[in-house]
């Protein structure tokens, strides 16, 4: 199957501008792409320590109508001397019991089980908001200057 690959700058729909690489930003540009009411679940990757310039990255899945999932990745990639943007491509289908096996499969691969963050969302806009909310709770908490080195 052929990705569907797509990628814009995220920004903020009141006006203000968030880092476009926060968490809270990226999980609003997902919001509009795929409306939360067809959200399935989102599952929060950390960095990859091998990838430069890597970020968290999410993976999601929406419901089709069918019932089954479609599956998605959103990362942010650099772009030639421009900000990094989000990027998000589909990777396929599944019915919505095999989902938890490929996502496994990935942890395996990353050999990341435990740093993996699962949301499920279900379509219920209450728990996309407070998603929204605790990751922009998250993004206030961290230092801009980084980690102490």
């Amino acid at each position: 199957m052929d990705a569907k690959v797509t990628k814009d700058m995220p920004h903020a729909g009141n006006g203000v501008m968030e880092d476009p690489g926060s968490r809270a930003a990226r999980l609003g540009d997902l919001s509009r792409r795929i409306p939360p009411p067809r959200i399935a679940d989102v599952w929060l990757f950390p960095p990859l320590p091998q990838v430069e310039e890597s970020s968290e990255f999410f993976l999601f899945t929406s419901i089709l109508e069918d019932g089954g999932r479609a599956l998605y990745s959103a990362r942010m990639v650099p772009a030639n001397g421009t900000p990094s943007h989000q990027v998000v491509v589909e990777h396929g289908r599944a019915p919505a019991n095999r989902v938890p096996g490929l996502v496994a499969g990935l942890q395996r691969r990353l050999g990341q089980p435990a740093a993996v963050r699962h949301i499920p969302i279900e379509g219920d806009g209450a728990r996309w908001e407070a998603l929204l909310e605790q990751s922009r709770e998250a993004d206030a908490s961290v230092d801009p200057a980084g980690p102490p080195r």
